[in-house]
């Protein structure tokens, strides 16, 4: 328990530090792969107006596009990764550099843009994750957790699709430093020049999709804090 909470002090130094260094802003950092990494490549603009509206977080509205290698990787401590189709293999070298980030309390969000279980994407990411988190493999995340109520408060889950009734996710310590959506979540966010949506979807459906992504970036922002439930009337007034 002491080690868990020596990690944990030392990776919030680490990550204030780097949020200091970019000016108290988010960062929406996106991961480049050998293969369709960019199938979403306008979502964050979009993403980035709703969060300046809805919260008081400030954000970077270009995309920050890294590659594992990268040094930026860990001034980064959201890291997106999207596709839609096999891709290649990670060397031993760039998954430790994986497990590092984690360790130092990095989140990824991974979404399959494809929306299907047991696509391409779908194998390559659980293959990758099975080296990556091997200790705390993928898991259901329960509708209970402090994901699901960080801003809004969610009682379902949603995407472009719903391929899969939950999301699942890699817990290490108290919170999912991992989280895996198969419903294409970003896809609701995808206009084109005309401001059109490119991919059909319910509206309520879409609405529900956009809460839930604001929730992953509020979610790695404050972790378990609105577990506590003295911020139950915070939630509630986010209902909406």
């Amino acid at each position: 328990m002491k080690k868990i909470f020596l990690i944990f002090n030392f990776t919030f130094l680490i990550f204030n530090f780097s949020y200091a260094q970019q000016g108290g802003k988010f960062v929406f950092a996106q991961l480049k792969y050998l293969g369709n990494w960019n199938t979403r490549p306008t979502a964050w603009d979009r993403i980035s107006e709703f969060l300046t509206i809805s919260t008081s977080i400030k954000s970077i509205q270009e995309r920050r596009i890294i590659t594992i290698s990268d040094e930026e990787l860990f001034w980064s401590p959201f890291l997106v990764i999207t596709g839609d189709s096999d891709f290649g293999k990670l060397s031993d070298d760039e998954i430790k550099i994986i497990k590092r980030y984690i360790q130092c309390g990095g989140m990824i969000f991974i979404d399959n843009s494809f929306g299907k279980k047991g696509s391409g994407f779908d194998r390559s990411i659980r293959d990758i994750l099975n080296k990556i988190s091997p200790e705390n493999p993928l898991e259901r995340i329960p509708i209970t957790d402090a994901m699901f109520k960080s801003f809004y408060l969610l009682r379902d889950i949603s995407g472009r699709v719903i391929a899969n009734r939950y999301f699942e996710g890699c817990k290490i310590g108290e919170r999912y430093s991992i989280i895996y959506s198969q419903n294409d979540l970003l896809g609701v966010w995808e206009k084109d020049n005309l401001g059109n949506y490119i991919y059909p979807c319910d509206d309520k459906q879409r609405w529900e999709a956009k809460k839930m992504t604001i929730n992953i970036i509020l979610y790695a922002l404050t972790g378990t804090y609105k577990s506590d439930t003295i911020h139950l009337p915070f939630i509630k007034s986010k209902t909406r």
